[in-house]
């Protein structure tokens, strides 16, 4: 679903996160170490999940009220879309709402960003 590693051309670096996060989110980082810590994901994986986190941004307000910084949303992000559901962890309000979102960019008739 996500970019492959392997097509990323920059470096994994806290410089080149912080600019993708700064171009898609203007809410507070929150407890975002754990993303400039990661090596799970390149840049570009990093990239795709903030933009479409950032595309769908409408249904994380309707969905979570309180608590909408840069660190909650691209942990949903990173879960729905990189994760495989059975690693997923919270309550199951957290839950429904990553699948919910899973299911958004699946059902996206715009599949340009399946072959990223």
């Amino acid at each position: 679903m996500i970019p492959e590693k392997n097509k990323n051309i920059y470096p994994l670096t806290r410089k080149n996160v912080r600019a993708v996060l700064n171009f898609y989110f203007q809410f507070p980082d929150g407890d975002i170490e754990w993303l400039f810590d990661q090596k799970e994901l390149s840049i570009n994986q990093i990239e795709f999940i903030a933009r479409q986190v950032s595309d769908n941004i409408t249904y994380f307000s309707g969905h979570i009220p309180n608590g909408l910084t840069t660190s909650n949303l691209m942990q949903y992000g990173f879960d729905a879309l990189s994760n495989p559901e059975i690693n997923w962890r919270g309550s199951n309000s957290r839950l429904n709402i990553a699948k919910g979102f899973n299911e958004l960019v699946m059902n996206n008739p715009d599949m340009s960003f399946r072959n990223n």
